[in-house]
């Protein structure tokens, strides 16, 4: 049998190509197109003066309706309606979603009427950690089918996160593959493609214009080792007397903002790169990626960094304007941009997103458990190059709520939870947890959404952070029970329970926090917490060589990756033991254990470790060496 489709889009073919491949994988059907005359089943994109998506699915004897009002919303209808034919889409690719082979009758069957609008507009993921073009490319075709709808790319290009993968920086037992501008500059344009047919809503840059106006490129990211000429020196901050590149990186380079020079510059490459970059909806202006490294010459001191800031944006966007572009510019809370101006105000706020990006806060709880009529201090006092950002929620929102005072335009959280803090969650139920209590509360913090930096390849053992993540901005009132069975019932059968109470239990035993230098680096109790994480996963093995016997298909792999990171915890609770016990010698022992396990099997779990990236925090923050 087939079923007849007409598609009033844009994106017909990519369409089609995905209704076909789940007509027949899932109901063994053809899917055709036709006239809408003709159709069984309507395909429609109307454009709406929202930027909430809003989907329709209307299913009644074998005909119905796909309707939504963008062209990412109709994919997530789309892949909607086959998660009412039980697909589900577990992680990256789709050879890691989980179904069960119906058939036509069960189409005829199906009643279906769902009209929903996302709960925030704002739902999507930014690129960290080392990656291949595999990697991005599954990654942002999973974005729609757990209800996301935005990528930010940071940089000109991802040339930085392709070289750490290529080059496979931190692990010796790979050989380095084929690998230059070239070549990133070409998966960059092929990426751009995949969002384009999606209808993927595109943030690009961030950090990096200072080093443009030095001259230097944003696609090459954190670049250091380099010398800045005599001639370029009067436009750098100048620090303890002196004019250089800060710890030799342009990336982390400030400038001097009472320089004229600089903000004109400035804004000409933005508005240059608008122009040609009609296709980004979101571009990042972000200033530099350090702190304590603000301008100490005397103009610049008479003024706030954030004062400086605002008015190179208002700068920005008049250029804009001029120019005739709508561009939406994205403006960052973070470092010392987390002190609210003093005397400058966004003047045409319909051009900016707030985004707030509390990078050292605590995950060990949630924004829920704030107590806001009592805990939440009156912000610091800036000190020019002597601040220490906060660990807790209550500071850090402190400083959100005084910028709210000046801005209440569009606004979003630019949050943590897979970008370091996660390595210390060895069974990654609490950080999923944090991550769904904290978007059930954005409302209550009149955020529009939220955007995870995170590394990609954040799945070990499974990708329920990021599950949660979408569907709770997708629907925030679902409830946290339904989601664990209808994601891990899916990724392991029947026995799920069980290796849901072991996964927790590795989540209450270890730290978010303390593998991200949080806290007292001597920790006797917690020490003992991990020493039970050894004992946890080494009595799991019967459980998991008895289900992976027994398995087949998409469950038996996902028994064999639980296997592989049993391993894995055994081996990484122990450092953690050793080192939280202030025996350092004999951790650093067991680390090199943990670095030659992980370097020698990365191919086997390649897509749900970022080897470089656990390494690169591991000797960062968790105190242990490379």
């Amino acid at each position: 049998m087939s079923i007849k489709i007409w598609y009033q889009t844009e994106e017909q073919e990519f369409l089609h190509a995905e209704m076909q491949h789940y007509f027949e994988a899932v109901l063994q059907m053809q899917a055709e197109k036709a006239s809408e005359q003709d159709a069984d089943l309507k395909v429609i994109v109307e454009k709406e003066d929202t930027d909430m998506d809003h989907i329709c699915i209307e299913l009644h004897g074998g005909k119905g309706k796909i309707q939504a009002d963008s062209q990412v919303g109709v994919l997530i209808a789309v892949y909607r309606l086959f998660h009412e034919f039980g697909v589900r889409y577990l992680r990256p690719g789709r050879k890691n979603e989980f179904f069960q082979v119906l058939s036509e009758n069960d189409w005829a069957e199906k009643e279906i009427s769902i009209e929903e609008t996302a709960s925030f507009r704002h739902r999507g993921v930014c690129i960290e950690g080392a990656d291949s073009y595999e990697n991005l490319r599954d990654f942002i075709d999973w974005l729609p089918k757990i209800g996301m709808n935005t990528f930010f790319i940071q940089f000109e290009n991802p040339y930085s996160f392709f070289k750490r993968w290529y080059e496979h920086e931190f692990n010796p037992y790979a050989e380095k593959e084929p690998f230059n501008t070239e070549i990133a500059q070409e998966m960059s344009d092929r990426i751009d493609r995949e969002m384009k047919i999606r209808g993927i809503v595109h943030h690009r840059v961030g950090h990096g214009w200072t080093g443009e106006v030095l001259g230097y490129s944003s696609k090459y990211g954190w670049e250091s080792g380099l010398t800045l000429p005599e001639e370029k020196k009067h436009l750098v901050a100048e620090l303890n007397g002196k004019r250089e590149l800060f710890d030799t990186a342009p990336i982390l380079t400030s400038l001097d903002f009472a320089n004229p020079e600089v903000g004109n510059k400035m804004v000409e490459l933005i508005v240059n790169y608008a122009k040609e970059r009609r296709d980004v909806d979101y571009l990042h202006v972000w200033l530099s990626d350090a702190r304590n490294n603000i301008c100490e010459c005397e103009h610049c001191q008479k003024d706030l960094p954030s004062d400086q800031y605002v008015r190179i944006l208002n700068q920005l966007d008049e250029a804009l304007t001029k120019e005739g572009l709508d561009t939406k510019i994205c403006f960052l809370l973070y470092h010392e941009l987390l002190f609210a101006p003093e005397k400058e105000k966004l003047k045409n706020p319909e051009r900016f997103t707030m985004m707030f990006a509390p990078i050292t806060r605590t995950f060990e709880m949630s924004y829920e458990d704030v107590n806001y009529e009592t805990d939440v201090p009156e912000p610091k006092a800036y000190v020019r190059n002597k601040i220490v950002l906060p660990n807790s929620l209550e500071e850090n929102l402190s400083y959100l709520f005084a910028w709210k005072k000046m801005f209440d335009g569009d606004s979003f959280v630019y949050d943590y939870p897979l970008g370091r803090a996660h390595y210390g969650d060895l069974g990654y139920m609490k950080i999923s947890h944090v991550i769904y209590r904290d978007i059930h509360f954005l409302k209550n913090l009149q955020l529009n959404g939220y955007i995870s930096c995170q590394e990609l390849r954040a799945g070990f053992p499974h990708n329920f952070p990021n599950y949660v993540m979408g569907q709770m901005l997708w629907n925030n009132t679902r409830d946290y029970e339904e989601l664990k069975e209808e994601y891990f019932s899916s990724m392991y059968g029947e026995n799920w329970k069980e290796v849901i109470t072991y996964l927790e239990n590795l989540s209450a035993y270890s730290s978010c926090d303390y593998f991200n230098a949080i806290g007292e680096r001597l920790n006797p109790v917690l020490s003992a917490r991990y020493e039970v994480c050894v004992n946890l996963a080494e009595e799991m093995l019967p459980v998991i060589e008895a289900n992976t016997a027994k398995r087949d298909g998409l469950q038996k792999q996902e028994w064999k990756q639980l296997g592989y990171h049993r391993e894995y915890v055994m081996k990484m609770a122990e450092a953690l033991r050793l080192i939280s016990a202030g025996k350092h010698t004999e951790a650093q022992r067991m680390w090199r254990d943990v670095l030659d396990f992980i370097r020698r099997n990365e191919m086997a779990f390649q897509q749900n470790l970022d080897v470089y990236r656990v390494i690169e925090v591991a000797k960062n923050y968790a105190g242990f060496k490379l």
